[in-house]
């Protein structure tokens, strides 16, 4: 019998700081030659290139009492729209968008592997690149364009304009400041599993990366199968899991931290009660870390891919990729099943978004359609912000 599990009702400090912010615009979709049409399985969003004046295109942040559904942001989802290019909603384009973050001013940040570059979204849907040089994988930094990355996948921001990157590929995690300057932060490009100071840590393709209220970053590291910790002095240390050991064992109070055991965890969130709430991968389940170590499984049942609504114990996810908070409610990318899910404060499942295994974009009326979702964040109007394909979309969803 599974037990029931309860999560502190978080504090809505973050929220409120995004809030405050300006509202997110959005932008029309088209084809790569600007056709608004149907291809490769997908179906278009027909909307004006200034959306807010469409009666279909929900107006932010006075949107009509109870209106829902998916609307691009940016970039396109043709068969010939796999690259890179900075341009304004539907002229930009993006190359395996992964993980996404938010910052108190409105701006969205994505992770693109592939070009191994930070991109920058502005509220009037304008994409630029922040950091990296498209097609030039490596590891270096430096300002801007002369930064190096290689295969980012995830990202954080703080109050004072600084993103957190997770380089997967160089195992390391890296800063990138207001004004694009990169620096390394942990980690040092090889991979490996210690902890210490800074470049003295070694990581394993880490992905997930999330910030807590004293300043602390947390990191799913995935290689490695932890979660890890990192300070506001940038002392590394193991949290849960053990290095190099895939498995699902939560941990009570007598079996905490270390006798954990997480299979490829890709992201984690943190609530204002300290809670750490991990997307563990390789398992198809969510998992949480109390602020006292223990570790207990919230939805999902490891080693059983599928998709199904309800409590611990009844629930089903299947290789989700990104986790983050919006007030009590958790969001799931939920990958392998094409699908937005969310978890209330009762730890009860439901599907938002996409229908479970229909691989394909269909954007407007919830519930649509998603492409393997990746990245999911709140934005500042309160919406959802999330990668699927080659596509940046919002999602507004009823509450």
């Amino acid at each position: 019998m599974t037990p029931s599990i309860s999560r502190h009702r978080p504090l809505a400090s973050r929220l409120l700081r995004l809030l405050l912010a300006a509202g997110l615009a959005g932008a029309s979709l088209a084809g790569c030659n600007g056709d608004v049409g149907i291809g490769l399985g997908y179906t278009w969003y027909d909307g004006p290139d200034h959306w807010p004046d469409h009666p279909d295109w929900p107006s932010w942040p006075d949107r009509p009492q109870g209106a829902t559904g998916m609307f691009p942001i940016a970039g396109d989802i043709c068969g010939v729209c796999s690259t890179t290019r900075d341009g304004t909603g539907s002229q930009a384009r993006f190359n395996d968008p992964q993980g996404i973050a938010a910052d108190g001013a409105g701006n969205l940040y994505v992770a693109e592997g592939s070009s191994a570059t930070i991109r920058k979204i502005t509220p009037q849907g304008a994409v630029t690149t922040l950091a990296g040089t498209a097609g030039s994988a490596g590891y270096a930094d430096g300002s801007g364009a002369a930064a190096r990355f290689n295969a980012p996948s995830r990202l954080e921001t703080d109050a004072d304009g600084n993103v957190y990157v997770t380089d997967t590929g160089n195992s390391a995690v890296r800063r990138i400041t207001a004004a694009g300057a990169v620096s390394t932060l942990a980690g040092s490009g090889s991979c490996g599993s210690s902890d210490g100071g800074g470049t003295i840590a070694r990581f394993c393709n880490p992905k997930g990366i999330a910030l807590d209220r004293h300043g602390n970053l947390w990191v799913a590291d995935s290689g490695n199968h932890t979660v890890r910790r990192i300070d506001a002095a940038g002392n590394v240390t193991t949290v849960a899991g053990a290095p190099g050991v895939c498995g699902s064992v939560d941990g009570e109070r007598e079996n905490r931290g270390n006798l954990a055991r997480f299979c490829n965890p890709q992201d984690v969130a943190v609530d204002e009660w300290d809670n750490v709430y991990v997307a563990d991968t390789g398992n198809s389940t969510v998992r949480m870390i109390s602020p006292n170590g223990t570790v207990s499984t919230l939805a999902g049942l490891a080693g059983q891919c599928a998709s199904r609504d309800g409590s611990p114990g009844v629930s089903r996810l299947c290789s989700l990729s990104g986790i983050d908070l919006e007030g009590n409610d958790l969001y799931v990318a939920d990958t392998g099943n094409a699908t937005i899910r969310r978890i209330n404060l009762d730890n009860v499942t439901s599907t938002v978004a996409g229908v479970a295994g229909r691989q394909g974009i269909v954007l407007g009326a919830l519930p649509g359609g998603l492409d393997r979702p990746v990245g999911v964040t709140l934005a500042p109007d309160g919406s959802v912000a999330l990668t699927t394909h080659n596509l940046v979309v919002k999602l507004l969803v009823a509450k």
